[in-house]
């Protein structure tokens, strides 16, 4: 294997990544992870042929550590740590959000996650 890219532009660590299904896009979602250090969660979209940043979605009050794309990859849903404060912990509520994949716009949250979105 040799390296095709290299994406930059996260503030922080990513937590996770996913190919849309027709290949095309990636998503990458990152966040801070220091114990009582608090950070927004970011998620970009980047063309996969290219390694072009397309787009910013921003809306996660903390790290986000899941993303999955919609069969037709028009949406894409995003989820992690949904607290929003700055008292890191694994028992902070968890966060899920539905966004539209080429506009950026955030169409829906999904509440009712005790506990942190890792999956």
């Amino acid at each position: 294997g040799e390296l095709i890219l290299t994406l930059e532009g996260h503030s922080y660590w990513v937590q996770s990544v996913s190919w849309s299904p027709d290949g095309t896009k990636l998503a990458s979602g990152s966040g801070r992870v220091d114990h009582g250090d608090w950070c927004a969660g970011e998620v970009f979209i980047w063309d996969s042929a290219s390694g072009a940043k397309l787009t910013q979605l921003e809306g996660h009050s903390s790290l986000v550590t899941s993303l999955v794309w919609s069969p037709d990859c028009t949406k894409l849903v995003s989820g992690g740590d949904g607290s929003g404060s700055e008292e890191y912990s694994w028992d902070n509520p968890g966060e899920i959000l539905v966004w539209d994949a080429a506009t950026g716009v955030k169409l829906f949250e999904l509440k009712g996650h005790s506990k942190r979105v890792t999956s």
